[in-house]
């Protein structure tokens, strides 16, 4: 059973998807960041380009970088290995589907609320619970700390009882607002599509 909690899988599959269920997560500012993300199988960071339509990260684990850019605008996300050369390409939509886990998780089924000011990094945060319910794993809470800009510059997942091991928390630092550069967020290059690979 994939007991990961859907919670951490909104926020680590669908960027683009945040603010529909969550309207403090709204934001129309333009940013760079490094994103650390510690769960109890290890930690490791990413580099963000992040624009209301377009999301670029590159990931480092163990030494080994892989590329993933979300275009909302063309409804497609592109996932590359560039130290292998590949690359898959496959539609938004079903980036979405897969938090859904199999029918574990609707986005109808989260609620939040807001516990107030705090400071953070050295900026103005607000702080936010947030639940989901998740059909195999229950209630999953997590804690949400924005920017004035709506940035999310912290979330600390509380894990179930049962399963102390699905800790999860995701912080920005190095975070930089700002226009950023059209051709972070073009193709790699010689992408399959997943619809292609499934063909004879």
């Amino acid at each position: 059973m994939n007991r990961r909690p859907a919670l951490a899988l909104l926020f680590l599959l669908t960027p683009l998807a945040q603010a529909a269920e969550l309207p403090f997560l709204n934001s129309e500012t333009e940013y760079s960041a490094t994103r650390i993300i510690e769960t109890s199988e290890g930690n490791f960071e990413q580099k963000v380009n992040w624009t209301p339509d377009k999301v670029r990260t590159e990931t480092t684990i163990e030494g080994v970088v892989l590329l993933n850019i979300v275009r909302d605008d063309l409804g497609v996300m592109w996932i590359s290995n560039p130290a292998m050369g590949r690359c898959l390409e496959q539609p938004v939509e079903d980036a979405d589907a897969a938090t859904q886990l199999g029918g574990q998780y609707e986005a109808n089924d989260v609620a939040y609320e807001e516990l107030g000011e705090e400071t953070l990094e050295g900026r103005k945060v607000t702080k936010y619970a947030v639940t989901a319910q998740d059909v195999e794993t229950g209630p999953n809470t997590a804690y949400m700390w924005t920017t004035e800009e709506n940035i999310l510059l912290k979330m600390q997942m509380l894990p179930p009882a049962d399963a102390p091991e699905l800790s999860f928390t995701m912080r920005l630092t190095d975070l930089e607002t700002g226009p950023q550069d059209g051709a972070l967020f073009e193709s790699p290059g010689n992408c399959i599509s997943l619809d292609a690979m499934g063909q004879p």
